[in-house]
Order: C-alpha cells, then structure tokens, then sequence
C-alpha cells in the first residue's frame, strides 16, 4: 500500500519500507502476541543500519504507535516524527467504549473468522466505502493482525510527558475525510497535549492507498512543520 507513496518521496528522500517481524518476508514466533517495546527496538535495528543512524519517522495508524513507542525509547534515532491517525484509544474520554469495540473485534475473528472480523473493523472507518483502496495486504497477515497484534496495539498508551522530555520534533495528522473518527481524535489529543503540531491531511485513513501523490505532499508538509 506504500510503494507508489515511496516513489512518490525518493526524489527528496531515501525511503526505508520494513516487514516487520512475523509479516510478509520477515521472520519471528508468530505464537507471541505483539510487544511494542520489541516493535520500536526492530525499527531502531533497521535505523541504525540502514540510515546510518537517524531519520525521520513516518507511521500511520498502528504504525504511528509503533513511532510513537521509538520516539519514547529512542528519541537520539529520529530527527522528525509525524505519526497519522494512531489508535492509542485509551487517551481518549470515551476510551472505555473503543477498548470495547476491539474486543468484539477479535471475539468476532475466532467466533467466526477474518471476513466477518474484518467488516466489523473496517464499519468504524471514515471516509470510505468497501475495502480500502490499494494494494491488498496478505490474508495471512490480516489474520496475524486479529490474532496477535490489534489487542497490544490499541491498548497502548503514550508516555507523552517521556516524549517531550526527549526533545522529539514530532507532528500528528488527521484525514479531513476522517471526520471525528477515534484514530482521527487522538491526533488531535496528542496535539493539545504536547503542543506539537496537528497537520490536516486530505482524504481518510487509506488514502496511502487512494492518492499516494497527495499523501506523500501531505507527509512532507508534516516533516516541515514537525
């Protein structure tokens, strides 16, 4: 989903994609529930060799909290961060409803499987309708998704007070097309709470998918205010 997005940057960039670990070509113990301490330090593994050490930092959705994680335990890693639409639900005032919502989420995918799990996700996206646009991720990691990742992910909560005290540039993005989507709000709430940046972004969740020119002009006007 990200590719024409890179292309779209490496004229300005040098633009590093990663599988992370137990997704597409990488290995791991796919038994193991995802740990988010683990995903910042692969993502600092791949900095630190490939980026001779630093680099901005762009993630979307549970990206964005994997990000969100480095720039707590690795802030010397990153000259600026934007992180778009994070779903670090529990700083919200109606967390309790979206933890909820997740729950349902996975009880659907071993009630009943990836489709039905899948729709239930995607009923509380804004901005689109059907399947999100672009490439299709493999099935098998949509299930390694429902299985070991959304429960971590979701129920992760910045230390923001950490962040600020490592100097992190940082800037967080919403979609317009978002609306007030929970992914969306915590944007914002990042935003009040940190003082950096919000920067609206066109389109919705996907839309790396959708209009990857756009979004690559998006993430450079983010990294410029960051």
């Amino acid at each position: 989903r990200y590719t024409e997005v890179a292309e779209n940057l490496q004229d300005r960039f040098t633009v590093i994609r990663y599988d992370r670990r137990c997704c597409g070509r990488s290995t791991g113990d796919r038994s193991q529930m995802l740990d988010m301490a683990q995903q910042a330090r692969d993502a600092a593994a791949v900095i630190k060799a490939v980026a001779a050490g630093r680099a901005n930092v762009f993630g979307n959705s549970g990206g964005g909290n994997i990000a969100l994680k480095l720039a707590e335990d690795a802030p010397g890693l990153i000259d600026k961060l934007v992180v778009h639409e994070p779903p670090v639900l529990k700083l919200l005032d109606d967390s309790v409803e979206w933890i909820g919502f997740t729950d349902k989420i996975e009880a659907t995918f071993r009630d009943k499987g990836l489709m039905p799990a899948m729709m239930m996700f995607l009923s509380q996206v804004k901005g689109i309708k059907g399947p999100p646009p672009g490439r299709a991720p493999n099935p098998r990691n949509l299930e390694f998704f429902m299985e070991k990742e959304i429960h971590n992910i979701c129920r992760y909560t910045p230390d923001l007070a950490r962040i600020m005290e490592n100097g992190v540039a940082m800037a967080t993005a919403a979609g317009r097309d978002s609306l007030d989507a929970n992914y969306a709000r915590t944007a914002r709430v990042i935003s009040d709470r940190t003082g950096c940046p919000c920067v609206d972004f066109a389109g919705h969740h996907f839309s790396a998918g959708s209009d990857p020119a756009q979004y690559a002009t998006d993430i450079i006007a983010a990294l410029q205010v960051a």
